[in-house]
């Protein structure tokens, strides 16, 4: 996957003919998830067109965002590293702040 880099590295990101698939460029994809709600997200990663690192780190960034509240254990500080990455790229691209639970040093290791 192309660009999986802390901010976005992508050239063509802000292009207007942007020809990166979906699952090809993280920033693209990030781009593409941050204007979506939270059942189009569900529905393209239902149907596979969203990976479950992308799909964990929307979901935890929507949950912290909205103010009333969420399901499923969205709001818990993501582990993955990936998914963390992910989460504050998504936040980034709206301008948003990132938390300070989501900020921590990456010291945490995939898998515990």
């Amino acid at each position: 996957m192309l660009h999986t880099d802390e901010k976005p590295t992508c050239p063509i990101l802000d292009a207007p003919d942007n020809y990166h698939f979906e699952g090809r460029c993280e920033d693209c994809d990030v781009k593409t998830l941050s204007r979506l709600s939270l059942g189009q997200v569900e529905d393209r990663y239902y149907a596979g067109r969203t990976g479950q690192d992308q799909f964990e780190a929307y979901v935890y960034v929507w949950a912290t965002l909205s103010p009333s509240g969420s399901g499923g254990g969205w709001r818990e500080t993501p582990t993955d590293l990936n998914v963390r990455r992910i989460a504050r790229k998504l936040l980034r691209a709206r301008d948003f702040e990132i938390p300070a639970a989501l900020e921590e040093p990456d010291d945490i290791r995939e898998g515990e």
